[in-house]
């Protein structure tokens, strides 16, 4: 059973006998590899992102579906013209939620003949287009909507062009020759208009 223990001796003895029989490459296996590795085409890196978005493509599209992209498309503009012109938008202050500090107030204005009347005023930056008025069947226009409590100053803009100061309220100059309505609105309502 002790016959073939080997010493450690013995170990090396054999690990340099194997070494001299293996032999490594030689001296130019560097230069050989390397060499060969340059001469292969480099992939391409991969682009990320956007990056990979901007690169020009080959798009094919099969004629059979030409028709009814053109009809899609046609649909879409046609909806879009034809109907959004009777689109309702809300004015941009109704959107936002009242504060702990606005009051709702009611501003009407008798324009039997007008096509369209909008409130500007101090609240909306002056913008005319800014919060569109409903027509009552007796030929009125109101809306209601949510102030900030304090003094506002507006006027009515009917049909796009006219600027017109509400007759039931005060007014105060406008600093450039000409008069705006004025409202004051406290924290349980209208104070004075």
């Amino acid at each position: 059973m002790s016959d073939h223990i080997l010493k450690d001796d013995d170990l090396d003895r054999a690990a340099a006998a194997l070494k001299r029989k293996l032999r490594g490459p030689d001296a130019s296996f560097d230069d050989r590899v390397m060499a060969r590795v340059r001469a292969e085409a480099q992939p391409a890196r991969a682009k990320r992102g956007l990056l990979r978005l901007l690169e020009p493509r080959q798009v094919r599209v099969s004629p059979a579906w030409l028709p009814l992209a053109a009809a899609a498309l046609f649909a879409v503009w046609f909806a879009g013209t034809r109907f959004g012109a009777r689109r309702l938008e809300a004015p941009a202050i109704a959107a936002t939620a009242p504060r702990s500090d606005t009051v709702y107030v009611r501003f009407e204005l008798r324009a039997p003949g007008a096509r369209a009347v909008h409130l500007a005023g101090d609240f909306t930056e002056w913008r005319p287009d800014s919060i569109a008025l409903t027509r009552d069947p007796d030929g009125s226009w109101s809306v209601t909507l949510p102030l900030v409590v304090g003094q506002h100053a507006y006027q009515f803009v009917v049909d796009g062009e006219r600027w017109v100061t509400d007759p039931h309220a005060g007014t105060v100059d406008d600093g450039f020759g000409g008069r705006n309505s004025v409202i004051v609105v406290g924290p349980k309502g209208v104070v004075r208009s």
